[in-house]
């Protein structure tokens, strides 16, 4: 406060003589400006600033009642969010278990399926094998004929009654004679180079097989021994691989490979 207000305080408070509380009490009635002036003195700086703090932390605590209410809101939307989220978990673990059993279907669809089609495998291989034999016998001339002159086709029927006395006679046993009678072909003609009278034990396989080669073997040999004429065993297959045809080879048989 500058001096010359201070003389002033000064001189009008000594109008008010002060004895007891009660006198304070007029004198500031009258005078509201000397409260000022009061609490200056009797109040410390930080109480005067007391209640612009407390203001400041009134809207600091609005501040925070506002921030938690919106965090309220915002874990309401949450907990929304995290039942929608269960709800889906839910629908796809049930989409995820009709999927294992559609796969599990679909496996035991594909396992029918694989043994359809190897099964229709084995007959196409069976109908191509029997239509490449028929084609060879229809045509023995043709493929024969490269090798032979005077080729004869010889019927089962004609050896028939040879097997049947041979087994009777013990020559042969019944599963000799079984397999001589399952022989694909028997061709019977001369050698082109030699004139010389030979007969062929011809075994057919689509697919040659080292098990085709020694039946033809074997079935020859037995030829052999109940006409008593040379028999040459032979095979013929549209599809061969280098191990059947060095066998072929080393164990004398003729191989002739053709095209279907």
């Amino acid at each position: 406060m500058p001096a010359t207000q201070e003389k002033d305080l000064e001189k009008q408070m000594e109008q008010y003589p002060i004895v007891t509380f009660a006198d304070i009490l007029r004198a500031l009635k009258s005078h509201p400006e000397w409260l000022e002036e009061l609490r200056k003195i009797i109040l410390t700086t930080e109480l005067l600033e007391l209640p612009k703090k407390f203001d400041e932390l009134l809207k600091r605590v609005e501040k925070i009642e506002s921030d938690v209410e919106i965090l309220k809101q915002d874990v309401a939307i949450l907990k929304q969010d995290v039942a929608i989220l269960k709800q889906d978990v839910v629908v796809l673990k049930q989409d995820v278990a009709v999927l294992k059993q559609d796969v599990a279907i679909l496996k035991q669809d594909v396992e029918i399926l694989k043994k359809d089609v190897a099964y229709l495998k084995g007959e196409f291989g069976r109908f191509k094998g029997k239509d490449f034999e028929r084609t060879i016998r229809e045509k023995y001339y043709a493929y024969f004929g490269k090798l032979l002159r005077k080729t004869k086709l010889i019927q089962f029927e004609e050896i028939l009654p040879i097997l049947d006395d041979a087994e009777e006679k013990g020559l042969i046993t019944e599963e000799q004679r079984d397999s001589l009678l399952r022989l694909d072909i028997i061709v019977k003609g001369q050698i082109k180079s030699t004139q010389k009278p030979v007969v062929l034990a011809v075994e057919v396989s689509y697919s040659l097989y080292k098990d085709d080669i020694e039946r033809a073997i074997e079935r020859a040999e037995i030829l052999a021994q109940l006409l008593k004429e040379e028999v040459i065993p032979t095979v013929v297959s549209a599809e061969t691989q280098e191990d059947a045809e060095k066998l072929a080879d080393e164990k004398g048989v003729l191989l002739i490979k053709t095209d279907y």
